[in-house]
Protein backbone atom coordinates (compact mmCIF):
# COMPACT_ATOMS: atom_id res chain seq x y z
CA UNK A 1 0.00 0.00 0.00
CA UNK A 2 1.20 3.75 -0.66
CA UNK A 3 1.40 5.57 2.29
CA UNK A 4 -1.02 8.80 2.47
CA UNK A 5 -0.81 12.18 4.27
CA UNK A 6 -3.34 15.36 3.99
CA UNK A 7 -3.23 18.77 3.66
CA UNK A 8 -4.74 20.85 6.37
CA UNK A 9 -5.37 23.14 3.75
CA UNK A 10 -9.13 23.23 2.29
CA UNK A 11 -10.43 20.90 0.22
CA UNK A 12 -12.27 22.20 -3.58
CA UNK A 13 -16.29 22.14 -3.19
CA UNK A 14 -17.41 19.16 -3.31
CA UNK A 15 -14.79 16.83 -1.80
CA UNK A 16 -14.85 15.57 2.09
CA UNK A 17 -12.31 14.60 4.14
CA UNK A 18 -14.39 12.58 6.90
CA UNK A 19 -15.17 9.29 4.92
CA UNK A 20 -11.92 8.01 3.46
CA UNK A 21 -11.36 4.20 2.77
CA UNK A 22 -9.60 1.87 4.99
CA UNK A 23 -6.62 2.15 2.86
CA UNK A 24 -6.06 5.89 4.22
CA UNK A 25 -4.50 7.20 6.98
CA UNK A 26 -7.03 9.29 8.64
CA UNK A 27 -5.85 11.97 11.28
CA UNK A 28 -7.70 9.82 14.25
CA UNK A 29 -5.06 6.94 13.33
CA UNK A 30 -1.35 9.19 13.83
CA UNK A 31 1.88 7.79 12.79
CA UNK A 32 4.03 10.50 14.29
CA UNK A 33 3.55 12.39 17.36
CA UNK A 34 1.02 11.83 20.47
CA UNK A 35 0.01 7.65 19.75
CA UNK A 36 -1.94 7.57 22.82
CA UNK A 37 -2.17 8.22 26.25
CA UNK A 38 -3.91 6.88 29.22
CA UNK A 39 -5.23 7.81 32.46
CA UNK A 40 -2.77 7.38 35.03
CA UNK A 41 0.50 9.17 33.43
CA UNK A 42 2.88 10.90 35.78
CA UNK A 43 2.12 14.85 35.32
CA UNK A 44 5.14 16.21 33.34
CA UNK A 45 6.92 17.03 30.58
CA UNK A 46 9.34 15.08 28.12
CA UNK A 47 13.22 16.55 27.07
CA UNK A 48 15.08 14.99 24.49
CA UNK A 49 16.57 15.51 21.03
CA UNK A 50 16.68 13.90 17.70
CA UNK A 51 19.77 11.97 17.11
CA UNK A 52 22.07 14.03 15.18
CA UNK A 53 19.49 16.90 15.49
CA UNK A 54 20.89 20.84 16.61
CA UNK A 55 17.44 21.32 18.58
CA UNK A 56 16.50 20.05 21.37
CA UNK A 57 12.42 19.38 22.60
CA UNK A 58 10.29 19.90 25.79
CA UNK A 59 6.88 18.34 25.26
CA UNK A 60 3.77 18.33 27.14
CA UNK A 61 1.53 14.65 27.86
CA UNK A 62 -0.47 15.26 24.80
CA UNK A 63 2.79 15.74 22.50
CA UNK A 64 2.62 19.68 22.15
CA UNK A 65 5.82 22.04 22.13
CA UNK A 66 6.06 24.17 24.94
CA UNK A 67 10.39 25.29 24.68
CA UNK A 68 13.06 24.30 22.49
CA UNK A 69 16.92 25.32 22.89
CA UNK A 70 18.53 25.29 19.36
CA UNK A 71 22.44 24.43 19.14
CA UNK A 72 24.75 25.40 16.36
CA UNK A 73 25.98 21.60 16.36
CA UNK A 74 24.53 18.14 16.70
CA UNK A 75 24.10 16.90 19.41
CA UNK A 76 26.12 14.25 21.22
CA UNK A 77 24.36 12.69 22.78
CA UNK A 78 22.37 13.45 25.98
CA UNK A 79 20.63 16.21 27.36
CA UNK A 80 20.07 17.56 30.62
CA UNK A 81 17.48 20.28 32.26
CA UNK A 82 19.03 21.40 35.66
CA UNK A 83 17.00 22.68 38.30
CA UNK A 84 17.80 26.27 37.56
CA UNK A 85 16.13 25.40 34.15
CA UNK A 86 19.51 26.11 31.73
CA UNK A 87 19.85 22.93 29.76
CA UNK A 88 23.13 20.96 29.50
CA UNK A 89 23.38 19.30 26.26
CA UNK A 90 26.54 17.35 24.90
CA UNK A 91 27.09 18.70 21.16
CA UNK A 92 29.07 16.90 18.42
CA UNK A 93 31.62 19.72 16.74
CA UNK A 94 33.12 16.84 14.87
CA UNK A 95 36.66 15.53 15.34
CA UNK A 96 39.75 17.76 16.20
CA UNK A 97 41.95 18.29 13.34
CA UNK A 98 44.49 15.29 12.90
CA UNK A 99 42.20 13.15 14.79
CA UNK A 100 41.18 9.93 13.67
CA UNK A 101 38.77 8.96 17.05
CA UNK A 102 35.22 8.54 14.83
CA UNK A 103 32.43 6.14 15.56
CA UNK A 104 29.06 5.93 17.06
CA UNK A 105 27.94 8.46 19.91
CA UNK A 106 30.72 10.77 19.54
CA UNK A 107 30.79 14.69 20.48
CA UNK A 108 33.27 16.45 21.81
CA UNK A 109 31.61 19.58 23.76
CA UNK A 110 29.62 20.58 26.86
CA UNK A 111 27.58 23.14 26.25
CA UNK A 112 24.88 24.79 29.05
CA UNK A 113 22.63 26.60 27.52
CA UNK A 114 20.12 29.44 29.37
CA UNK A 115 16.40 28.93 29.20
CA UNK A 116 16.36 31.66 26.93
CA UNK A 117 18.70 29.58 24.63
CA UNK A 118 21.80 31.75 25.52
CA UNK A 119 25.08 29.81 25.78
CA UNK A 120 26.42 29.67 28.82
CA UNK A 121 29.14 27.39 28.67
CA UNK A 122 30.75 25.58 26.03
CA UNK A 123 33.76 23.43 27.37
CA UNK A 124 35.53 21.26 24.76
CA UNK A 125 37.40 17.95 25.17
CA UNK A 126 38.14 16.66 21.75
CA UNK A 127 41.69 16.43 20.55
CA UNK A 128 43.87 13.87 18.97
CA UNK A 129 44.36 12.02 22.16
CA UNK A 130 41.07 12.34 23.53
CA UNK A 131 37.52 13.04 23.15
CA UNK A 132 34.03 12.85 24.35
CA UNK A 133 31.16 10.48 23.50
CA UNK A 134 27.57 9.38 24.57
CA UNK A 135 26.81 10.96 28.06
CA UNK A 136 27.57 13.19 31.01
CA UNK A 137 26.13 13.39 34.24
CA UNK A 138 25.39 16.64 36.54
CA UNK A 139 26.62 16.20 39.73
CA UNK A 140 25.25 17.87 42.96
CA UNK A 141 28.33 20.38 43.81
CA UNK A 142 27.65 21.90 39.85
CA UNK A 143 30.75 19.06 38.34
CA UNK A 144 30.17 17.06 35.25
CA UNK A 145 31.05 13.74 35.08
CA UNK A 146 31.73 12.48 31.64
CA UNK A 147 32.94 9.79 29.52
CA UNK A 148 35.85 10.25 26.92
CA UNK A 149 37.42 7.78 24.17
CA UNK A 150 41.40 7.84 25.08
CA UNK A 151 43.85 7.02 21.93
CA UNK A 152 46.71 4.50 22.59
CA UNK A 153 48.95 3.77 19.63
CA UNK A 154 49.36 0.32 18.50
CA UNK A 155 52.77 0.50 20.67
CA UNK A 156 50.99 0.91 23.77
CA UNK A 157 48.28 -1.12 23.21
CA UNK A 158 51.11 -4.55 23.13
CA UNK A 159 53.22 -3.06 25.35
CA UNK A 160 49.29 -3.55 27.69
CA UNK A 161 48.98 -7.14 26.75
CA UNK A 162 46.78 -6.07 23.28
CA UNK A 163 46.26 -9.44 21.46
CA UNK A 164 47.13 -7.70 17.63
CA UNK A 165 44.94 -9.71 16.44
CA UNK A 166 42.68 -7.50 18.35
CA UNK A 167 43.67 -4.50 16.59
CA UNK A 168 41.83 -2.67 13.55
CA UNK A 169 43.57 -2.30 10.88
CA UNK A 170 41.38 0.01 8.93
CA UNK A 171 41.61 2.38 12.13
CA UNK A 172 45.79 2.35 11.73
CA UNK A 173 45.48 -0.75 14.83
CA UNK A 174 45.07 2.05 17.27
CA UNK A 175 43.24 1.61 20.64
CA UNK A 176 40.47 3.71 22.34
CA UNK A 177 39.62 2.85 25.77
CA UNK A 178 38.04 4.22 28.46
CA UNK A 179 38.30 7.46 30.67
CA UNK A 180 36.18 9.20 33.27
CA UNK A 181 36.80 12.30 34.17
CA UNK A 182 34.48 14.98 36.59
CA UNK A 183 35.21 18.64 34.86
CA UNK A 184 34.85 21.73 37.12
CA UNK A 185 33.17 24.33 34.76
CA UNK A 186 35.57 27.53 34.67
CA UNK A 187 34.34 30.59 32.98
CA UNK A 188 32.41 30.36 29.35
CA UNK A 189 34.40 28.07 27.98
CA UNK A 190 36.88 27.06 30.43
CA UNK A 191 36.79 23.45 32.83
CA UNK A 192 39.26 22.12 35.17
CA UNK A 193 39.79 18.12 35.17
CA UNK A 194 39.30 17.98 39.03
CA UNK A 195 39.31 13.93 38.91
CA UNK A 196 39.93 10.67 36.61
CA UNK A 197 39.73 7.03 36.16
CA UNK A 198 41.10 5.21 33.55
CA UNK A 199 40.06 1.61 32.60
CA UNK A 200 43.56 1.03 31.58
CA UNK A 201 44.74 0.92 34.92
CA UNK A 202 42.88 -1.79 35.74
CA UNK A 203 43.32 -3.95 32.84
CA UNK A 204 44.21 -7.71 32.88
CA UNK A 205 45.54 -10.12 30.95
CA UNK A 206 46.48 -14.10 29.50
CA UNK A 207 47.84 -13.12 26.23
CA UNK A 208 51.50 -12.23 26.84
CA UNK A 209 53.32 -13.86 29.80
CA UNK A 210 56.34 -10.88 29.58
CA UNK A 211 54.08 -8.18 30.54
CA UNK A 212 53.00 -7.05 34.03
CA UNK A 213 49.52 -7.05 34.14
CA UNK A 214 49.73 -10.85 32.96
CA UNK A 215 47.31 -12.66 34.93
CA UNK A 216 44.30 -15.37 35.46
CA UNK A 217 41.05 -13.56 34.51
CA UNK A 218 38.67 -15.46 36.74
CA UNK A 219 40.97 -15.02 39.56
CA UNK A 220 40.47 -11.15 39.19
CA UNK A 221 36.92 -10.51 38.85
CA UNK A 222 37.63 -6.68 39.45
CA UNK A 223 40.03 -6.39 36.17
CA UNK A 224 39.15 -6.06 32.82
CA UNK A 225 40.42 -8.29 30.01
CA UNK A 226 41.87 -5.54 27.48
CA UNK A 227 41.18 -9.41 24.99
CA UNK A 228 37.95 -9.75 25.83
CA UNK A 229 36.50 -7.70 22.72
CA UNK A 230 33.03 -7.61 20.66
CA UNK A 231 35.71 -7.36 17.52
CA UNK A 232 38.70 -5.35 16.48
CA UNK A 233 37.88 -1.91 16.42
CA UNK A 234 39.36 0.17 18.52
CA UNK A 235 36.45 1.67 20.42
CA UNK A 236 36.92 -1.45 22.25
CA UNK A 237 34.18 -0.74 25.23
CA UNK A 238 31.84 1.73 23.63
CA UNK A 239 30.59 3.16 27.09
CA UNK A 240 27.16 5.10 26.58
CA UNK A 241 26.38 6.01 29.92
CA UNK A 242 27.16 7.31 33.33
CA UNK A 243 24.64 8.11 36.30
CA UNK A 244 26.01 8.91 39.97
CA UNK A 245 25.31 7.17 43.20
CA UNK A 246 25.19 10.33 45.57
CA UNK A 247 24.19 7.91 48.46
CA UNK A 248 27.45 5.73 48.20
CA UNK A 249 29.53 8.32 46.47
CA UNK A 250 29.91 5.52 43.14
CA UNK A 251 29.16 5.52 39.56
CA UNK A 252 27.97 3.10 37.33
CA UNK A 253 28.52 2.50 33.47
CA UNK A 254 27.02 0.67 30.81
CA UNK A 255 29.82 -0.93 28.66
CA UNK A 256 27.67 -2.86 25.89
CA UNK A 257 30.22 -3.77 23.78
CA UNK A 258 30.99 -6.04 26.71
CA UNK A 259 27.50 -6.57 27.00
CA UNK A 260 28.14 -5.43 31.12
CA UNK A 261 27.45 -2.76 33.46
CA UNK A 262 30.16 -1.35 36.02
CA UNK A 263 30.41 0.18 39.18
CA UNK A 264 33.37 1.92 40.49
CA UNK A 265 34.50 4.17 42.98
CA UNK A 266 34.54 8.13 43.12
CA UNK A 267 35.41 8.21 46.45
CA UNK A 268 38.55 8.27 45.39
CA UNK A 269 41.79 11.16 44.45
CA UNK A 270 43.09 10.55 41.01
CA UNK A 271 45.91 9.30 42.57
CA UNK A 272 43.62 6.27 44.37
CA UNK A 273 41.79 5.82 41.39
CA UNK A 274 45.01 4.61 39.11
CA UNK A 275 46.11 1.85 41.77
CA UNK A 276 44.12 -1.31 42.40
CA UNK A 277 41.84 0.68 44.73
CA UNK A 278 39.97 1.91 41.40
CA UNK A 279 39.63 -1.04 40.19
CA UNK A 280 35.53 -2.30 39.39
CA UNK A 281 33.86 -2.69 42.44
CA UNK A 282 31.12 -4.36 41.14
CA UNK A 283 30.35 -5.49 37.29
CA UNK A 284 27.14 -7.55 35.95
CA UNK A 285 24.97 -9.17 32.99
CA UNK A 286 27.86 -11.22 31.27
CA UNK A 287 30.35 -13.00 33.86
CA UNK A 288 31.48 -15.10 31.23
CA UNK A 289 33.51 -11.66 30.42
CA UNK A 290 36.00 -12.65 32.90
CA UNK A 291 35.67 -15.98 32.82
CA UNK A 292 33.05 -16.87 35.51
CA UNK A 293 30.43 -17.98 33.42
CA UNK A 294 29.05 -19.27 29.94
CA UNK A 295 27.23 -17.96 27.47
CA UNK A 296 23.70 -19.32 29.35
CA UNK A 297 24.36 -16.52 32.13
CA UNK A 298 24.17 -14.07 30.11
CA UNK A 299 21.91 -11.40 30.57
CA UNK A 300 22.53 -8.06 29.33
CA UNK A 301 22.66 -7.81 25.54
CA UNK A 302 24.13 -4.53 24.70
CA UNK A 303 22.73 -2.61 27.39
CA UNK A 304 22.22 1.24 26.99
CA UNK A 305 21.21 3.69 29.64
CA UNK A 306 22.19 2.12 33.47
CA UNK A 307 20.56 4.10 35.75
CA UNK A 308 20.01 4.22 39.73
CA UNK A 309 16.43 4.35 40.84
CA UNK A 310 16.64 7.57 43.04
CA UNK A 311 16.04 7.80 46.46
CA UNK A 312 12.47 7.70 47.78
CA UNK A 313 11.14 6.46 44.30
CA UNK A 314 9.60 2.95 44.27
CA UNK A 315 12.92 0.38 43.74
CA UNK A 316 15.43 2.87 45.18
CA UNK A 317 18.79 1.72 44.66
CA UNK A 318 18.21 -0.24 41.85
CA UNK A 319 20.10 -0.27 38.77
CA UNK A 320 17.35 -0.03 35.47
CA UNK A 321 18.42 -0.34 31.93
CA UNK A 322 17.88 -0.54 28.04
CA UNK A 323 18.59 -4.01 27.27
CA UNK A 324 18.54 -3.69 23.33
CA UNK A 325 18.92 -7.63 22.87
CA UNK A 326 21.45 -7.67 20.25
CA UNK A 327 23.57 -10.90 19.93
CA UNK A 328 20.90 -13.44 21.78
CA UNK A 329 21.03 -16.60 21.18
CA UNK A 330 17.48 -16.71 19.83
CA UNK A 331 15.91 -14.06 18.15
CA UNK A 332 17.04 -10.01 19.16
CA UNK A 333 14.36 -8.04 20.90
CA UNK A 334 14.63 -5.02 23.35
CA UNK A 335 13.38 -5.55 27.20
CA UNK A 336 13.43 -2.80 29.85
CA UNK A 337 15.09 -4.86 32.88
CA UNK A 338 16.06 -4.08 37.31
CA UNK A 339 18.07 -5.73 39.28
CA UNK A 340 19.05 -4.86 42.84
CA UNK A 341 22.62 -4.75 43.11
CA UNK A 342 23.90 -7.02 46.53
CA UNK A 343 25.54 -4.17 48.66
CA UNK A 344 27.21 -4.91 51.64
CA UNK A 345 26.75 -3.34 55.22
CA UNK A 346 29.43 -0.51 53.67
CA UNK A 347 27.36 0.09 50.89
CA UNK A 348 30.18 -1.65 48.71
CA UNK A 349 30.43 -5.01 47.26
CA UNK A 350 31.75 -8.01 48.50
CA UNK A 351 34.15 -10.05 45.84
CA UNK A 352 32.57 -13.65 45.41
CA UNK A 353 35.45 -16.29 45.70
CA UNK A 354 34.21 -18.38 43.03
CA UNK A 355 31.41 -17.51 40.53
CA UNK A 356 30.02 -14.13 39.23
CA UNK A 357 28.93 -11.25 41.01
CA UNK A 358 25.03 -11.55 41.55
CA UNK A 359 22.12 -11.28 41.21
CA UNK A 360 21.29 -14.16 39.36
CA UNK A 361 18.62 -13.05 37.17
CA UNK A 362 16.60 -9.17 37.78
CA UNK A 363 12.93 -8.23 36.79
CA UNK A 364 11.47 -7.74 33.03
CA UNK A 365 9.51 -4.23 33.78
CA UNK A 366 9.10 -4.26 29.88
CA UNK A 367 8.64 -6.47 26.61
CA UNK A 368 6.31 -6.52 24.37
CA UNK A 369 3.51 -9.62 24.34
CA UNK A 370 5.64 -10.59 21.22
CA UNK A 371 8.78 -9.60 21.95
CA UNK A 372 10.17 -8.38 18.55
CA UNK A 373 7.71 -6.54 18.14
CA UNK A 374 9.95 -4.07 20.68
CA UNK A 375 13.15 -3.70 19.30
CA UNK A 376 16.02 -1.37 19.10
CA UNK A 377 19.32 -2.62 18.19
CA UNK A 378 21.02 0.49 19.24
CA UNK A 379 20.94 3.71 21.52
CA UNK A 380 17.82 3.69 23.68
CA UNK A 381 17.10 4.32 27.89
CA UNK A 382 14.51 4.17 30.34
CA UNK A 383 14.29 6.11 33.40
CA UNK A 384 12.22 5.30 36.70
CA UNK A 385 9.78 8.08 37.91
CA UNK A 386 8.74 9.27 41.24
CA UNK A 387 5.13 7.61 40.99
CA UNK A 388 6.90 4.01 40.31
CA UNK A 389 6.49 4.12 36.43
CA UNK A 390 9.32 3.97 33.69
CA UNK A 391 9.72 6.56 30.91
CA UNK A 392 11.68 4.37 28.05
CA UNK A 393 12.88 5.58 24.37
CA UNK A 394 13.20 2.92 21.99
CA UNK A 395 16.03 4.54 20.16
CA UNK A 396 15.62 3.29 16.56
CA UNK A 397 12.31 5.05 15.64
CA UNK A 398 12.24 7.27 18.19
CA UNK A 399 9.71 5.52 20.53
CA UNK A 400 8.47 7.23 23.89
CA UNK A 401 6.91 5.22 26.07
CA UNK A 402 5.50 5.74 29.85
CA UNK A 403 4.98 2.08 31.27
CA UNK A 404 3.15 1.31 34.98
CA UNK A 405 3.28 -0.62 37.70
CA UNK A 406 2.05 -3.49 35.78
CA UNK A 407 4.17 -3.29 32.65
CA UNK A 408 1.48 -1.71 30.54
CA UNK A 409 1.76 0.89 27.79
CA UNK A 410 -0.03 4.13 29.31
CA UNK A 411 1.50 6.34 26.75
CA UNK A 412 3.43 6.67 23.45
CA UNK A 413 5.18 9.35 21.33
CA UNK A 414 6.91 8.68 17.92
CA UNK A 415 9.17 11.54 17.83
CA UNK A 416 8.54 13.31 14.59
CA UNK A 417 11.64 15.34 13.63
CA UNK A 418 14.45 13.83 11.53
CA UNK A 419 18.00 15.42 11.37
CA UNK A 420 16.78 17.46 8.18
CA UNK A 421 13.32 18.49 9.80
CA UNK A 422 9.86 17.29 10.89
CA UNK A 423 7.63 14.82 8.86
CA UNK A 424 4.12 15.39 8.17
CA UNK A 425 1.29 13.59 10.19
CA UNK A 426 -0.43 10.21 8.64
CA UNK A 427 3.56 9.35 6.64
CA UNK A 428 5.44 6.10 7.92
CA UNK A 429 7.84 7.82 9.93
CA UNK A 430 10.16 4.48 8.77
CA UNK A 431 13.71 4.64 11.07
CA UNK A 432 14.79 8.28 10.37
CA UNK A 433 13.73 9.86 13.35
CA UNK A 434 15.93 7.77 15.90
CA UNK A 435 16.65 9.44 19.38
CA UNK A 436 19.39 8.64 21.64
CA UNK A 437 17.23 8.89 25.13
CA UNK A 438 13.77 10.72 26.72
CA UNK A 439 13.65 12.02 30.11
CA UNK A 440 10.59 13.56 32.21
CA UNK A 441 10.34 15.97 34.71
CA UNK A 442 7.62 16.30 36.60
CA UNK A 443 5.50 19.93 37.01
CA UNK A 444 6.80 20.28 40.29
CA UNK A 445 10.51 19.96 39.27
CA UNK A 446 12.43 23.33 40.28
CA UNK A 447 14.07 24.19 36.62
CA UNK A 448 10.20 24.49 35.04
CA UNK A 449 9.03 26.77 38.06
CA UNK A 450 7.84 30.18 36.72
CA UNK A 451 8.58 28.98 33.42
CA UNK A 452 6.25 29.81 30.46
CA UNK A 453 4.79 26.30 29.59
CA UNK A 454 2.17 27.09 26.85
CA UNK A 455 1.43 24.92 24.00
CA UNK A 456 2.98 25.44 20.81
CA UNK A 457 1.27 22.72 19.07
CA UNK A 458 2.41 19.14 17.81
CA UNK A 459 6.03 19.37 16.29
CA UNK A 460 5.00 17.21 13.46
CA UNK A 461 3.63 18.81 10.45
CA UNK A 462 -0.36 18.69 9.11
CA UNK A 463 -1.45 16.00 6.88
CA UNK A 464 -0.95 16.74 3.63
CA UNK A 465 -3.92 15.98 1.09
CA UNK A 466 -2.24 13.96 -1.67
CA UNK A 467 1.17 13.83 -0.74
CA UNK A 468 1.59 9.87 -1.45
CA UNK A 469 5.40 9.80 -1.05
CA UNK A 470 5.56 12.03 1.96
CA UNK A 471 8.02 14.37 0.80
CA UNK A 472 6.22 17.57 1.41
CA UNK A 473 5.41 18.68 -2.43
CA UNK A 474 2.35 17.44 -4.42
CA UNK A 475 3.88 16.70 -7.69
CA UNK A 476 4.46 14.14 -11.01
CA UNK A 477 5.74 11.47 -8.33
CA UNK A 478 2.20 11.89 -6.78
CA UNK A 479 0.44 11.69 -9.91
CA UNK A 480 2.23 8.70 -11.04
CA UNK A 481 1.64 7.11 -8.27
CA UNK A 482 -2.46 7.70 -8.06
CA UNK A 483 -2.34 6.48 -11.36
CA UNK A 484 -0.66 3.37 -10.59
CA UNK A 485 -3.73 2.93 -8.21
CA UNK A 486 -6.65 3.38 -10.89
CA UNK A 487 -9.89 1.77 -10.11
CA UNK A 488 -9.28 0.22 -7.20
CA UNK A 489 -9.03 1.94 -3.27
CA UNK A 490 -5.70 1.99 -2.82
CA UNK A 491 -4.98 5.85 -3.53
CA UNK A 492 -8.71 7.26 -3.42
CA UNK A 493 -8.53 10.28 -1.97
CA UNK A 494 -12.58 11.19 -2.06
CA UNK A 495 -13.65 8.09 -0.21
CA UNK A 496 -15.50 6.82 -2.56
CA UNK A 497 -13.38 3.71 -2.57
CA UNK A 498 -12.60 4.03 -6.45
CA UNK A 499 -9.73 6.20 -7.66
CA UNK A 500 -10.93 8.23 -10.71
CA UNK A 501 -10.92 11.82 -12.53
CA UNK A 502 -12.27 12.79 -9.08
CA UNK A 503 -9.43 11.86 -7.15
CA UNK A 504 -7.03 13.60 -9.72
CA UNK A 505 -9.21 16.53 -9.68
CA UNK A 506 -8.51 16.39 -5.65
CA UNK A 507 -5.05 15.90 -6.20
CA UNK A 508 -4.33 19.15 -8.36
CA UNK A 509 -6.46 21.25 -6.04
CA UNK A 510 -3.44 20.65 -3.65
CA UNK A 511 -0.13 20.82 -5.97
CA UNK A 512 2.80 22.00 -5.02
CA UNK A 513 4.44 22.86 -1.62
CA UNK A 514 2.63 21.29 0.88
CA UNK A 515 3.12 24.42 3.36
CA UNK A 516 1.99 26.82 0.85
Amino acid sequence: MIPISFRSAPLAAGLAMAAFSSSILAADDPTLGLIFRDEGCYPGYTLYTPLASTDTYLIDLDGNLVHQWIDTDPGGNSVYLLEDGSLLRCADPGPAEGSIIIAGGDGGSIRRFAWDGTLLWDFEYNTPEYRLHHDIEPLPNGNVLAIAWEFLTRQEALLAGRDPANLSVNQDNTLWPLTIIEIEPDGPTGGNIVWQWRVMDHVIQDYDENMANFGVVADNPRKVDINAVRDSRADWIHANSIDYDEVNDQIVISTPFLNELWIIDHDLTTEEAATDAGDLLYRWGNPQIYGRGTPEDQISFFNHDARYVTPGYPGEGNITFFNNGNGRPDEPYSEIYEFTPPRNADGGFDVPETGPFGPEVGTVIYAAENPPDYYSSFISGCERLPNGHTVTCKGRGGVFNEVDLDGNLIWEYVNPVTASGPLAQGCDPGNNQNSFRASRYGVDYPGLAGRDLVSMGPLELPQCFGDYDCNGVIDGADLTALLAGWGTSETDLTGDSTTDGADIAALLTGWGLCSD
